[in-house]
């Protein structure tokens, strides 16, 4: 069964390759414990862990069918891995973060970068190449694609609005003021409050 992923928001078919299989993308990253020892006491006084960064693996394969190149199989073949090498990198030459969408969550997309290395297999007269895809998301949480915007209009003082995110991460919120009437907004001021859980 194959999936599909987009990188950049290009799918993988777009850029030339398949995604075969999803694999060795853990339930949460690791974590960096966080604790220190104290003489004579025994383990570790715990002052809680953060997570690290989410590695994704992607075993994938380029398949140079001729159908887009006039070129031989092996031509073909090096053409699209170069192409996915420069969608992947900078004008540097450098990995750059771009955002990936899974195809069984197309409301999300992590923020990744290329990571480790790719060597390619070639098979059957250089015409199928297949390859293990490693991309990084140092910041290990999902986005969301769509923005969610609350306008409102306030016209008495003081004025409490409830802004509710669909994330399980606390976030905070973008507040955007406009003065819309003739006088001039002055001697405001905003709490941000979560709610205690």
């Amino acid at each position: 069964m194959t999936s599909s992923i987009s990188l950049g928001g290009i799918r993988d078919v777009d850029l030339g390759f398949r995604v075969l299989e999803e694999s060795k993308e853990p339930l949460l990253p690791g974590t960096r414990d966080i604790g220190v020892t104290i003489p004579g006491k025994h383990g570790q006084y715990d002052f809680g862990a953060d997570l690290t960064e989410r590695v994704f693996s992607f075993s994938c394969a380029f398949v140079a069918d001729g159908t887009n190149y006039d070129t031989p199989s092996a031509a073909g073949l090096q053409q699209r891995v170069r192409s996915l090498a420069r969608h992947l990198t900078d004008s540097y030459g450098r990995p750059r973060t771009v955002q990936l969408v899974r195809y069984y969550e197309p409301d999300k997309f992590y923020l990744v970068r290329y990571a480790g290395s790719a060597s390619l297999e070639r098979l059957i007269y250089n015409s199928i190449g297949m390859f293990e895809l490693e991309l990084v998301a140092f910041d290990p949480f999902a986005y969301s694609v769509k923005e969610h915007i609350t306008e409102q209009v306030i016209t008495v003082s003081p004025t409490t609005l409830l802004i509710q995110s669909a994330g399980n991460i606390r976030s905070e919120a973008v507040i955007i003021l406009t003065n819309t009437g003739p006088n001039t907004l002055s001697n405001f001021r905003i709490s941000n409050e979560y709610k205690l859980e």
